[in-house]
C-alpha cells in the first residue's frame, strides 16, 4: 500500500504530517501531537512508535505513522516493529515496509505534531462516525506504551488527552471541522 504525504519540519521541534482522513466528514483537520518523554537510560535506544485508527470494536481502519530505525542495512530495522506488538497484531504484520508517507525514522525525546486533513490521503475512505485513536511506543531495553483516545469523524469539534505510563508522554487529539 503506498501512501503519500507531505513531511515538512513544524515550528518548536515538531513535526507536521499533512495528509487525510474521513471524506464524509467535509473539510476539516485532525492533529496529534505526541510527546516522547526523556528517559535516563544507559544506553538510549529511541523508541519505535505506531499510531492508526481503529474501529471502536477494535478492528484496524488505517496505520497513520509508523517510526522505526530506517538506517539500518538492509531493511533490518523493520525486524524489530514486532515489539509494537499491538499494532503489529492488528495490521503491521500484513504491511509493506517502507510505506510512503507512512514510514519515517525514530525520533528522540519531544513533541511531535501530526496534522491530518480530513479530505485527502490514507483515511480519506472512513465512513462518519467514531473510531479511536492508537498511538504505541516501545523502546529497546526499554518498556512499550499503548494510548486510546475517542476519535469521532462526525464534522464535530474535539480534543482528548491521554498519557503512557512511562515511554510515552502525553497524546493529544483535536478535531477541527
Amino acid at each position: 500500500m503506498s501512501l503519500s504525504r507531505n513531511l515538512l519540519p513544524a515550528l518548536g521541534g515538531g513535526l507536521l504530517v499533512t495528509g487525510g482522513l474521513a471524506s464524509g466528514a467535509g473539510a476539516g483537520e485532525v492533529r496529534v501531537s505526541v510527546t516522547l518523554p526523556r528517559i535516563d537510560a544507559a544506553p538510549y535506544y529511541r523508541p519505535y512508535l505506531a499510531a492508526w485508527v481503529e474501529t471502536p470494536e477494535g478492528d484496524p481502519a488505517a496505520t497513520l505513522a509508523v517510526w522505526y530505525d530506517t538506517r539500518l542495512r538492509d531493511n533490518i530495522g523493520t525486524g524489530f516493529l514486532r515489539n509494537l506488538r499491538s499494532w503489529w497484531r492488528a495490521t503491521g504484520e500484513e504491511m509493506t515496509l517502507p510505506a510512503d508517507g507512512v514510514s519515517g525514522p525514530t525520533r528522540g525525546p519531544g513533541t511531535y505534531d501530526l496534522a491530518f486533513d480530513t479530505e485527502t490521503g490514507p483515511l480519506a475512505g472512513l465512513a462518519p462516525g467514531p473510531y479511536r485513536l492508537a498511538v504505541e511506543v516501545a523502546r529497546e531495553d526499554g518498556g512499550r506504551d499503548l494510548v486510546r483516545l475517542p476519535l469521532d469523524l462526525t464534522g464535530d469539534a474535539s480534543e482528548e488527552t491521554g498519557e503512557g505510563a512511562e515511554e510515552l508522554g502525553r497524546v493529544t487529539l483535536a478535531v477541527e471541522p
